[in-house]
């Protein structure tokens, strides 16, 4: 795992000892809110404290407590959402002895344990507190977030791709799932879970080189959905492969018709975006 300041973002590397967050909104957010970019499971994220979050938006409940509620209330999911110390190394926070909350050395005993949300959920968090605090702070991380888009247009651009290659993936599988309820309605068959799963499944090995979408998650360590971390490479397979099963069943293909078909017309896709890379 690999860790780097977002220096364009942060700022400099110290806090400011005399800040008084109670008049956070005339600071500067880059020393007391950092934002780190790291890699977590070998995918690129931006995060920050939550503790360092706390703090900064004035909150007078206590940490562990707030942070507990708003995950349970709003649905924040880990390994998506947000990452514990479990997750990454907790030593991001400027060195393995400074803490850019309180700017106390933390040599001694073991640290606090903190959660790290990303930008967007740090920018949600921020928003529902209904503070001026929490207006600043959001402001802080929309101006973030259009730097990171300024500063690394590509990765933008393949962000809003993979973001719509996943609505595309999930907006297909009921209709799939839907279309396999009729054609077994049709012969009389009653549609059970596993034969669901069993249609996931053969579509999914196809796109992930053979292993389901379980399996797949649990070789990359992916916690949550595991559509939710595919490229969009895998997500736009998935979708093309979905697509035209619905096709195949409602053309009256039985499942290994399908998955033969299916098969062939997935190396011919594979085989153009290939070509197409050239």
């Amino acid at each position: 795992m690999t860790q780097k300041k977002l220096t364009a973002l942060t700022g400099s590397a110290q806090t400011q000892p005399k800040t008084s967050l109670n008049h956070i909104g005339d600071q500067d957010f880059a020393n007391i809110v950092p934002v780190i970019a790291t890699q977590i499971s070998g995918r690129d994220n931006n995060v920050v404290s939550a503790k360092a979050l706390h703090s900064a938006l004035d909150i007078g409940r206590d940490f562990s407590t707030w942070f507990a509620d708003r995950v349970e209330e709003y649905g924040f999911v880990r390994g998506v959402d947000y990452f514990t110390d479990d997750d990454m190394t907790a030593a991001w926070l400027m060195n393995d002895q400074y803490s850019p909350v309180s700017g106390k050395n933390k040599g001694r005993g073991r640290p606090q344990k903190d959660y790290f949300p990303n930008i967007a959920t740090a920018k949600e968090l921020a928003m529902v507190e209904r503070n001026e605090q929490g207006r600043a702070v959001r402001r802080y991380f929309i101006r973030c977030e259009e730097e990171l888009s300024r500063s690394a247009p590509e990765i933008a651009a393949q962000l809003r791709q993979q973001l719509r290659a996943r609505i595309t993936a999930a907006n297909l599988y009921k209709p799939m799932c839907a279309a396999l309820d009729a054609a077994r309605a049709e012969q009389g068959k009653e549609t059970q879970g596993h034969h669901y799963s069993t249609e996931s499944n053969m579509i999914a090995k196809m796109a992930l080189g053979g292993l389901t979408a379980k399996q797949w998650a649990q070789i990359h360590g992916v916690k949550g959905e595991p559509r939710d971390s595919m490229n969009a490479d895998q997500l736009e397979h998935l979708a093309y492969l979905e697509s035209t099963n619905i096709t195949l069943i409602e053309m009256g293909m039985d499942y290994h018709k399908r998955k033969a078909e299916l098969l062939r017309l997935s190396q011919r896709w594979l085989a153009k975006r290939v070509g197409g890379a050239k």
